[in-house]
C-alpha cells in the first residue's frame, strides 16, 4: 500500500510540473498581440494570437458592468458608456471593430485554458468609484477558482486595497502597478518592503528615473514587470537588467530579440 502511494504521489508530482510548463521567455503581450495582427486589443483573438507566437503571457483589462458581470476592455468607457454604470447587454450592443463583441472575463479565461503554456495576466482596473476595483479582483479571483485556471492567473493591480484583498485569497502573484506617469509615495521600496509586496509592474519611465529603486528591488528578490516597452532600445535595457517580464504591444520584435540572444550565447 504505501509503495502505491509513493508512485501515486510522483505521479501528481510530474502531473502538477507539467501543468507549470509555461513558455519561458518573460514576454507579456500587452492586451494580446494586436498592433501587427489586425485583431482588435483585448480580444479572444488577440489572446490566441500571443499563445500561438509563444508568449510567456498576455495581459488583459478587466472591468465589472453595473449588473456585476466581468469583461475584458481596456477604456472606462466603451462608446460613450461609462463600464461601471452600464448593464452588460446594453454594453455589447455597440460592437468592437471586427464586429465582435467585447469578451466577458469567463470567455477570455475558457479560451486561456486550451493554451496552457501562455498566463493570463489580469489587470484588475481602477473605475471611477475607486473601492469597485477590490470588488472587481475578489470576483475575478472566484471565477478563476470555479474554472480552475487558479495556476493560470496571475494579477495586476494600481489601487492597493484591491492587492490587499487578492493576496488574501489567491496565492497567485500579484502585481503592484503603481501609478502612470506619476510617482507615488507608496511605490518606494521602503513602503513596497512594509507591505510585503513580491510583485511589481511599474512603468518603463519610472524604472529609468529610479535605477536605484531597481537594483534594491532586485537585491530583495522583488519579481519585476515593466510596461509597456515598445522600442528595441528599451527591450535591451530591461533585457539587459534582467527583469522577469517585459509588457510590450510587439511581442514578436521581443521574441525575436530574446531568441538571437541566446543563439549568440
Amino acid at each position: 500500500m504505501k509503495k502505491i502511494t509513493l508512485t501515486m504521489i510522483a505521479v501528481l508530482s510530474i502531473v502538477s510540473l507539467s501543468a507549470q510548463d509555461f513558455h519561458d521567455n518573460g514576454v507579456i503581450a500587452h492586451r494580446g498581440a494586436w498592433k501587427n495582427t489586425g485583431h482588435p486589443q483585448n480580444t479572444l483573438a488577440s489572446f490566441r494570437a500571443a499563445a500561438e507566437m509563444g508568449c510567456h503571457g498576455s495581459e488583459c483589462d478587466v472591468h465589472l458592468t453595473l449588473d456585476d458581470s466581468l469583461v475584458v476592455f481596456h477604456d472606462l468607457s466603451h462608446k460613450g458608456m461609462l463600464i461601471e454604470k452600464t448593464l452588460y447587454a446594453d454594453l455589447v450592443k455597440e460592437p468592437l471593430k471586427d464586429f465582435s463583441q467585447i469578451p466577458t472575463l469567463r470567455e477570455y479565461m475558457l479560451c486561456a485554458k486550451k493554451y496552457p503554456r501562455t498566463k493570463l495576466v489580469l489587470d484588475i482596473k481602477t473605475p471611477k468609484d475607486n473601492s469597485r476595483a477590490v470588488k472587481i479582483a475578489l470576483a475575478s479571483a472566484k471565477l478563476a477558482k470555479e474554472l480552475q485556471i487558479e495556476k493560470q492567473v496571475e494579477y495586476l493591480v494600481g489601487y492597493l486595497p484591491a492587492d490587499v484583498a487578492l493576496r488574501e485569497v489567491t496565492s497567485a502573484p500579484v502585481a503592484y502597478l503603481g501609478r502612470w506617469m506619476t510617482e507615488l509615495p507608496e511605490m518606494h521600496p521602503d513602503t513596497i518592503s512594509r507591505r510585503g509586496i513580491r510583485y511589481l509592474d511599474y512603468q518603463d519611465v519610472q524604472y529609468k528615473k529610479r535605477p536605484e529603486w531597481v537594483e534594491r528591488f532586485k537585491r530583495e528578490g522583488i519579481h519585476l514587470n515593466v510596461w509597456t516597452v515598445n522600442e528595441e532600445a528599451d527591450m535591451d535595457l530591461f533585457l539587459d537588467k534582467g527583469f522577469n517580464y517585459i509588457t510590450t504591444d510587439y511581442p514578436e520584435m521581443l521574441l525575436q530579440k530574446i531568441a538571437k540572444r541566446k543563439a549568440n550565447k
